[in-house]
């Protein structure tokens, strides 16, 4: 390994690591790309790394949506456990409580 490829690995480590930020305060905006909306900031970023290297874009693609996934799986049973829950409770304030959270996920 030479200075270039530790050179190109902190690059990708930089933009990923920005990516990620980036899609932690996402907003939507009206620019539309490949059928998705995406932020301006975000998609420069996202072909900046694509143009570095593409398996490394990939990589991070899949792992973003590795982990949606696991968040909608764990979002599911967060459900499935409070409907349970529902069953065992006598306090309607505590019900009403429980009614609230599930309608926010």
């Amino acid at each position: 390994m030479d200075y270039k490829d530790i050179l190109r690995f902190g690059e990708i480590q930089y933009l990923t690591g920005r990516l990620d930020e980036l899609y932690k305060g996402y907003v939507p905006i009206s620019t539309s790309r490949d059928n998705r909306i995406v932020d301006s900031r975000i998609s420069k970023y996202e072909d900046k790394l694509r143009s570095i290297d593409e398996v490394a874009f990939y990589l991070y693609v899949t792992e973003k949506r590795n982990k949606l996934f696991s968040k909608d799986k764990g979002k599911r049973e967060m459900k499935e456990l409070l409907v349970k829950c529902l069953e065992h409770i006598n306090d309607e304030g505590v019900i009403n409580e429980i009614k609230n959270q599930i309608e926010k996920y």
